[in-house]
């Protein structure tokens, strides 16, 4: 019984992982996608609360190294 709990659980813990990297993917395309519509990064931050403001500004820095 113990072990049937334990793997209900490592597969809880496995879908929310899950989730958690989805949204976190789909938030930092959504912010890639502001900074090329000229948004500046505090826009972005307050857009997207959940993405840090360091990783935002990452990502304007990777971007203007591409261009």
């Amino acid at each position: 019984m113990l072990a049937m709990y334990d793997e209900k659980e490592i597969l809880r813990e496995y879908i929310e992982s899950e989730k958690y990297e989805a949204a976190k993917e789909a938030d930092t395309k959504t912010a890639i996608q502001f900074l090329k519509e000229g948004l500046s990064v505090e826009q972005i931050a307050r857009c997207i609360p959940a993405l840090p403001i360091d990783e935002i500004r990452k990502l304007q820095e990777d971007l203007l190294q591409t261009v």
